[in-house]
């Protein structure tokens, strides 16, 4: 089978790596082709072009496309005309107000043959777009196998506690607060800990910019990483810290889990649905409260009882998950679309 693969952007974002890893599996089997909704360099490019994975500008045929992320939804709109699309939706509330400001992409809806969400709270905060759309929906959770295919996950050296923020710098994420919640720490706790943020900067608030210009030791930007560096910086955390005010199901928690790091998040709808819970697993904070943060930051710095509870929960409930194979499931609905396709060429 022929499959393009209509990816967002180049840049590493857990969307992208989403779909090189169902490229993994898919170019064993089929012809694969990747065309990017923007184009540009970054780690992810040169990773599908190691997979001998040929990147294209113009769609010139396909059996079948599988598009990447909410803002591709006026292309699956127009690309449906040609051939079936399967719609991989990664985005929660952020994408419904996406399609508020750019209606063009809404019609994707109507035209998808079939819609992959991540957890079954997408399909409430997109059902008043799925009422009358004919497209066939799933939910289909995805997991991040390349932590176990690492050869070297030796946590990275460090000198101080050490908080890893893992994302693009953008008001979405609010990595400003874990610098604020930080700032709010008593001074001999503020002092012994490291903040590393790995990520495409793009925007931060004027305060939390002034902090981390004045205190480049402790508030540390590192860019962009290829993933393996970013999973060895990761396992040498004390703390992971996604402050997001928006999210389905960020890839980041669940390789926290594995490398058991606990985890800090805001208390975010979507979380309910895929298992985890306050105190439990993780420790969570209302969307932009600092204070609550930076005590859940405090508890996590300073008492391993409560590290060794929330890590062994959250370990525990990523390897349930791991009982099923994804891209396996994955691929059969890229082959039941063309199935379909097929069906309705012969007139039934």
């Amino acid at each position: 089978m022929k499959i393009l693969l209509l990816n967002d952007e180049f840049y590493t974002t857990g969307a992208s790596i989403a779909m090189l890893r169902l490229a993994e599996r898919l170019v064993q089997n089929h012809e694969v082709y990747v065309m990017p909704r923007i184009d540009g360099p970054g780690d992810v490019r040169k990773k599908f072009e190691a997979l001998g994975i040929p990147i294209v500008k113009n769609i010139e045929s396909a059996d079948v496309i599988v598009s990447n992320c909410i803002l591709s939804g006026a292309a699956v709109a127009d690309l449906a005309s040609r051939c079936p699309v399967v719609w991989w939706i990664h985005e929660a509330e952020i994408g419904r107000d996406l399609l508020i400001h750019y209606p063009q992409m809404a019609p994707g809806f109507k035209k998808a043959s079939h819609i992959v969400f991540q957890t079954a709270f997408q399909r409430i905060v997109y059902g008043s777009f799925l009422f009358d759309s004919p497209a066939a929906v799933h939910v289909l959770p995805f997991w991040n196998d390349a932590i176990y295919k690492q050869e070297d996950l030796t946590p990275k050296p460090k000198d101080k506690k050490r908080i890893v923020c893992i994302g693009t710098i953008e008001p979405r994420k609010r990595m400003e607060d874990t610098i604020m919640a930080v700032n709010a720490m008593d001074e001999e706790l503020r002092n012994s800990v490291e903040v590393l943020f790995i990520g495409k900067y793009l925007q931060m608030s004027d305060g939390a910019k002034r902090l981390v210009e004045a205190l480049p030791e402790r508030y540390r930007l590192m860019g962009e990483l290829p993933n393996e560096e970013t999973l060895r910086y990761l396992a040498s955390a004390d703390a992971y810290v996604l402050a997001s005010n928006s999210e389905s199901q960020p890839l980041t928690i669940w390789e926290a889990f594995e490398l058991e790091v606990p985890v800090c998040l805001s208390d975010l709808e979507t979380y309910r649905h895929i298992g985890l819970r306050n105190g439990v697993n993780v420790l969570m904070h209302p969307v932009g409260n600092i204070e609550v943060l930076a005590s859940n930051l405090r508890i996590l710095m300073t008492s391993d009882d409560v590290r060794r509870s929330v890590t062994r929960a959250g370990k525990g409930l990523l390897l349930n998950h791991l009982a099923s194979d994804w891209a396996d499931e994955f691929e059969r609905i890229i082959y039941r679309a063309q199935t379909q396709a097929e069906i309705k060429k012969l007139g039934y």
